[in-house]
């Protein structure tokens, strides 16, 4: 996995930070002579742009943008300020901080989140046995589908790190019925 910048709202169109787009000159370098099968990116510009420069040494690698990448929905929120959900919202905040799942208003929790992610990832690992995946995403939707393989309940998983533009590498054991998590959180930027 690989976190895509999520600077601002969170809609689709929201493109990359000044640090975002200095971020992916460097992201496709890093991932030059790795061993990719497949990539597939939510359907975010700022995820897009991120697998675009991944995909520039990588050019026939089959490829989709897929909606059950995209970001968790904050709904009628979308967009909002920190300050003013608060204000508007704070029985919400207060069940976040108390790790609780709920959701906002049309939006999304972590469970329904869940329910969107994990199914792509098995029917891709039972479609792309022993392939490497690469899916360009964001940190709610990777935090989810990490919390999921581990096990860690639902509204623990804000706990797990995903900064932008950072790696993290799974690998499912078919014999042992279990996934490996072998990085989590990874900078893999030069200097």
């Amino acid at each position: 996995f690989i976190t895509a910048d999520a600077t601002g709202p969170k809609h689709l169109n929201v493109p990359l930070s000044r640090l975002g787009e200095e971020q992916i000159l460097k992201i496709g370098e890093a991932f030059k002579g790795m061993t990719l099968d497949f990539i597939f990116s939510s359907q975010a510009v700022r995820a897009i742009k991120t697998a675009e420069a991944i995909r520039r040494y990588y050019p026939n690698i089959p490829y989709a943008e897929i909606p059950e990448l995209n970001e968790r929905s904050k709904g009628e929120t979308e967009g909002m300020k920190k300050d003013e959900f608060k204000k508007t919202y704070p029985h919400i905040e207060t069940a976040w901080e108390r790790e609780e799942d709920p959701r906002p208003p049309d939006g999304e929790s972590f469970a329904d989140v869940e329910k969107r992610i994990t199914p792509l990832i098995y029917k891709h690992l039972e479609k792309y046995n022993g392939k490497t995946i690469l899916y360009v995403g964001h940190g709610n939707v990777f935090r989810v589908a990490l919390g999921a393989m581990l096990g860690v309940p639902t509204a623990m998983r804000n706990r797990i790190a995903q900064d932008h533009c950072a790696v993290s590498i799974v690998e499912y054991d078919h014999q042992k019925k279990r996934w490996h998590i072998l990085l989590v959180n990874q900078n893999v930027l030069p200097d």
